[in-house]
């Protein structure tokens, strides 16, 4: 055997072992949620468990749990309390809209959870945010030239996810921005989102079909 043959059988070789690689470590994914647990099914459910599972999002007429409480409902209380925390940091927090959306994209991109990054990439488009401010927030890009609201929530993210530290600078301008309120309100906004992208992250969750999946970028 030649020595180009000899590579080149090798080369295959390798190729069809990373295939079988990635097929094994796929193989442990529900074919359902497309993660590493099946969806919740009401009718498996105790009496009380039924009772969070009938105030939590997500829930269809079929009596499965899909959405971002998904996974985190397998302790009812704990969905419930997500759930809760959500309404506070959202329906009750001060931040506007652009600005509670944006914060949602940051901490999506951040712990790459694709599942609420689709569905507030079209929110945060009629809530006002610019298709090239999302970008930005998609690729980790620059934030030269930006407003300085938007550098500011973008920055804050990326310091608290990424770096595990928010400056002083940082925290100053976000201050002065949104107020003292505001800025915790922003880091309620930013948690909740996150901590559903943890439970994604543990369960390995992926898209379905046609829906984009957020790849790391750092």
């Amino acid at each position: 055997m030649s020595i180009r043959r000899l590579v080149r059988v090798c080369g295959i070789v390798v190729l069809v072992a990373a295939g079988a690689l990635v097929a094994f470590a796929q193989s442990d994914l529900d074919p359902n949620s497309r993660a590493r647990l099946p969806y919740l099914k009401r009718a498996d459910l105790d009496e009380k468990a039924q009772r969070v599972y009938d105030t939590l999002p997500g829930r269809g007429q079929d009596g499965v749990l899909r959405g971002p409480l998904a996974f985190a409902a397998y302790n009812p209380g704990v969905a419930q309390a997500l759930f809760a925390l959500h309404n506070a940091a959202v329906d009750e927090g001060t931040l506007d809209a652009r600005t509670r959306e944006l914060a949602i994209l940051v901490a999506c991109r951040e712990v790459n959870y694709s599942f609420e990054w689709n569905g507030h990439e079209q929110a945060g488009l009629k809530a006002g945010l610019d298709a090239k401010l999302i970008a930005v927030v998609h690729d980790s890009g620059p934030l030269t030239g930006l407003a300085d609201k938007d550098a500011m929530v973008i920055r804050f993210g990326r310091q608290l996810f990424h770096d595990h530290k928010v400056d002083s600078p940082t925290f100053a301008k976000a201050v002065e921005l949104l107020g003292k309120r505001g800025v915790m309100d922003m880091v309620a906004v930013m948690n909740t989102y996150a901590v559903s992208g943890f439970y994604a992250i543990a369960v390995d969750e992926h898209m379905p079909p046609g829906r984009p999946e957020l790849k790391s970028t750092r």
